[in-house]
């Protein structure tokens, strides 16, 4: 038998079987699994913890808290492994702020992570008491004012470099604190968004400015903290420009060293044939998406049913390119979008309405679950045959045996295909604008 869990415009997660038959002369509307043809390993999934949702998960009562990190992190939920977080402030803080703001201070004497140990911290350790084997993934929006051009954290501005040491420091201390504080960060990004000068925290890079920071600076202070395990990951912006980004950056040896990886964002589209190039020509880094969301200044009043449809889409696009995870924006915001202190308003799959007290589950939240709850941290992608385009799938073979196929239907129509492993098959239907996971055992089909 194998299981399927869908979740359509009547129910979330509901869980049927289907049986399967021996037809070794199958040939039409297939959908043919090759789990012996394997790609890239799985990271995991997640989203991104901000001080805006530890704020809003501040204030709902025990009962809701309890329930939202069961659905984000318990097994039972969506069980996310990889999450993303901030290095000072972002647009989903409550406000900005850096860890040194003296530019005096070259020593790091007035270092200080107390506005991250108000929320942020403490919500950080509620995800890791349900899964201590969560990895997270820190990013940097902006470099204190002082460091910069602009002498501002926001509208973009660089990096002046008579700072790149200080900043590499400030990096390296803020991982070891962290570290104190009983949170590891396993990878960290060289900039937010390196190329968007923004009304919020932004700085710009050129490839050569990110290159020579990731490789003169940000490595040795890593290095000379004792935190050697600790990847660099390049980019962190929109796949349109990843095929020349990546091929600047990396152009120096000494360069490509140091890099163990690419990340890189939705907002642009899909552009996964450039991801897939990408992907190809750097088979030994590791490329994560580690963000996309609903802007409300783009996507306001769009349904549940396309908001959900497009991030699934972007999974599947972007798992097939060979991406090893991915990892939504905010994990929480409240009813609004917020808290940003710059109005920069977003849809995320849970929001809490704090006048009603109820915690609002979007229908995008059960289709990222449709991949983060049944795709384990190391599976492997197999190859996956469709037999028309009206139908989107992906497959992955998971570490204990089991083999995962989710397949979406973003049509106004029933879709019917046989799924085919072999000479085993079993005939599935989906509901027009719906998502199905398919789960079976190895050799259970």
């Amino acid at each position: 038998m194998i299981e399927r869990y869908t979740t359509d415009t009547e129910t979330a997660m509901r869980r049927t079987e289907l049986p399967s038959r021996r037809d070794p002369r199958a040939e039409m509307d297939l959908v043919k699994v090759y789990p012996q043809k394997t790609y890239q390993r799985i990271a995991g999934f997640g989203a991104a913890l901000t001080e805006s949702a530890a704020y809003t998960f501040a204030l709902m009562p025990p009962e809701v808290q309890d329930r939202f990190l069961r659905l984000c992190f318990g097994r039972e939920g969506n069980a996310y492994t990889l999450c993303r977080t901030h290095i000072q402030s972002c647009d989903f803080s409550l406000g900005s702020y850096a860890y040194v703001s003296d530019k005096r201070d070259t020593e790091l004497a007035s270092f200080s992570i107390e506005r991250d140990r108000e929320l942020l911290i403490p919500f950080i350790r509620c995800a890791l008491a349900l899964d201590p084997a969560i990895e997270l993934i820190a990013s940097p929006w902006s470099p204190p004012a002082f460091m910069k051009s602009s002498h501002t954290m926001a509208f973009g501005g660089r990096l002046r470099r008579k700072y790149y040491d200080r900043w590499a420091a400030i990096i390296a201390r803020y991982v070891a604190e962290y570290a104190q504080e009983g949170i590891a960060i396993s990878r960290v990004t060289v900039q937010n968004e390196p190329m968007a000068r923004q009304t919020w925290e932004s700085c710009l890079f050129t490839a050569q400015e990110e290159a020579e920071f990731a490789a003169d600076h940000l490595r040795p202070a890593l290095d000379a903290a004792g935190l050697g395990g600790v990847r660099i990951l390049i980019w962190d912006h929109n796949k349109d420009r990843i095929v020349e980004r990546v091929d600047e950056t990396l152009a120096d040896p000494a360069v490509h060293e140091v890099v163990d990886g690419v990340a890189f964002h939705w907002y642009s589209g899909d552009h996964f044939e450039a991801l897939a190039a990408t992907i190809a020509a750097y088979p030994e880094k590791e490329f994560l998406l580690t963000e996309g969301c609903v802007e409300y200044t783009r996507d306001r009043e769009s349904t549940q049913e396309r908001k959900a449809e497009q991030y699934a889409h972007d999974v599947i696009g972007t798992l097939n390119a060979g991406a090893h995870g991915y990892i939504d924006w905010n994990v929480l915001l409240d009813e609004q979008g917020g808290p940003n202190h710059v109005g920069n308003f977003c849809e995320a799959p849970l929001m809490y309405d704090r006048e009603q007290g109820e915690l609002i589950v979007n229908r995008s939240f059960w289709y990222l679950g449709h991949f983060s709850s049944f795709i384990s941290r190391g599976a492997r992608r197999f190859l996956v045959s469709r037999c028309n385009d009206r139908i989107e799938c992906t497959g992955f073979a998971n570490p204990d045996g089991g083999r995962v196929v989710v397949a979406l239907n973003k049509t106004d129509a029933e879709q019917c295909f046989v799924l085919c492993e072999g000479d085993r098959v079993a005939d599935v239907s989906l509901a027009p604008h719906s998502i199905a996971t398919l789960c079976w055992t190895e050799g259970s089909f």
